[in-house]
């Protein structure tokens, strides 16, 4: 006797791009301007001015308009994947990774296990926020090749509440932006 297993269901393909992003996230006030579409753009289409009151990306293309996209017509959705804002991923991440979907009081999302962490670098606990933890972690990936230089957010010279994107690619550099900063930055942009 022979067991005839049906397929799994075919996901949806995704086919969201520029126009869906641009109509559901930039216009709407849900843009945080955190530069993803920008930096992850594989045609170099999509614009960003890192200044005050215009934190929000821009399609450099004038074909179909400022609110379409020419390869997105074409069948590209970069953009709209790497968009933290662009409709509702939580779900199917879940299930993804955890076979299940967040109970009510799962807000901040499903997690294994809860780790309180400090550095224990005298310095980096003292120029971190909440223990350094984050600074310590880059520093000790940048000491031991693992990665080449960490996305971090630095301050202005002239203005410690305006945060600005830089790239760390040793400790001191590091230690220079360590701590948190309250405010807007769109580290991708370094």
């Amino acid at each position: 006797m022979t067991v005839t297993e049906s397929s799994p269901a075919k996901a949806e393909r995704w086919t969201a791009q520029w126009k869906e992003l641009y109509n559901e996230v930039i216009t709407t006030g849900l843009c945080t301007g955190c530069a993803g579409c920008v930096v992850t753009c594989p045609h170099d289409v999509i614009g960003y001015e890192h200044e005050e009151g215009k934190y929000k990306p821009f399609h450099l293309e004038e074909e179909l308009g400022l609110d379409n996209c020419l390869h997105g017509e074409k069948g590209c959705t970069t953009c709209t994947r790497a968009c933290p804002r662009f409709r509702s991923w939580e779900t199917a991440a879940d299930m993804h990774l955890f076979g299940r979907t967040r109970e009510p009081d799962e807000m901040a999302g499903i997690w294994r296990q809860l780790l309180l962490t400090r550095a224990s670098d005298k310095v980096a606990h003292e120029k971190g926020q909440d223990g350094g933890f984050v600074s310590a972690m880059l520093i000790w990936l940048l000491e031991n090749d693992y990665i080449e230089a960490a996305l971090v957010s630095g301050v202005e010279p002239d203005d410690a509440w305006k945060a600005k994107p830089a790239l760390a690619r040793n400790k001191e550099e590091v230690l220079a932006t360590a701590g948190s900063r309250y405010t807007y930055c769109a580290n991708p942009l370094a």
